[in-house]
């Protein structure tokens, strides 16, 4: 399939342990303000500032980490994290950011101990069960990953990232039906045009495999029977049909 495994990767935000200043609030209202409207380095100056005038108050930290994450910088987000949770070093939201940009630099293991950490506090947490499964996956471990995308789809069963990734799991196991299954089964009761593009794609894939194995067939056939009309017609037809579909494609 031609969707990526994804993990969730939404922002936790973490409670104010103590209001904040005047000054405090009007820095963090303004980079909140910059990133509503796009502007990425007006959002950096401003929570570069909270940092800089309030380094002991854990909201500029948090912020700045989920910017840097937003802009690609994982590295500088990492650290932001660090630095936060040298402050709040039990909060479960922090873990979960840090995780995220752990995993985007694919530091797998260290990213599982944040969300495992997330998962003590909430066995219930869907997304954490999901982004587990994403670090499974991403080092070759199947069937734990199945495991968890399963068990946040037993708990949230219209949860579309996490049916992605066990179809993507299924795809990469060699079990292209059971990936159609599992999105036929999913569309009957939740709607979603994520899924169903899913779907098309598999269909399609299932579509191009059969048609190259048709081509080679009929090869094979041809070099036996090379004066065979009815073969030759045949193969021509089955490569019209692979053009199509190769002009058409729509992932």
């Amino acid at each position: 399939m031609a969707t990526q495994t994804t993990a969730n990767t939404e922002k936790r935000h973490i409670p104010s342990p103590t209001p904040p200043s005047p000054e405090m609030s009007r820095l963090v209202q303004a980079g909140s303000a910059c990133l509503e409207e796009g502007d990425l380095r007006g959002a950096l100056t401003a929570f570069e500032q909270v940092v800089t005038m309030f380094p002991d108050r854990p909201e500029g930290h948090n912020n700045l980490g989920a910017l840097y994450t937003a802009m690609g910088e994982h590295a500088k987000a990492e650290a932001c994290f660090d630095q936060v949770l040298a402050i709040l070093p039990d909060n479960t939201a922090l873990h979960y950011n840090r995780g995220m940009a752990r995993s985007n630099l694919e530091k797998f293991d260290l990213a599982r101990e944040d969300f495992a950490r997330v998962l003590v506090a909430d066995p219930g947490d869907t997304d954490c069960l999901n982004n587990l499964g994403v670090m499974d996956f991403m080092q070759g471990k199947f069937a734990a990953a199945r495991e968890r995308f399963q068990q946040a789809l037993e708990l949230r069963p219209d949860y579309t990232r996490a049916l992605l990734n066990l179809c993507d799991l299924e795809m990469a196991a060699g079990n292209g039906a059971k990936a159609v299954n599992l999105c036929e089964e999913h569309l009957a009761i939740y709607p979603s045009v994520e899924v169903r593009r899913a779907l098309l794609e598999l269909l399609s894939t299932g579509c191009r495999e059969a048609l190259d194995k048709a081509d080679r067939t009929a090869e094979a056939l041809l070099a036996s029977h090379g004066g065979d009309e009815k073969i030759n017609h045949k193969l021509e037809k089955i490569r019209r049909a692979k053009a199509v579909l190769e002009d058409q494609a729509i992932f």
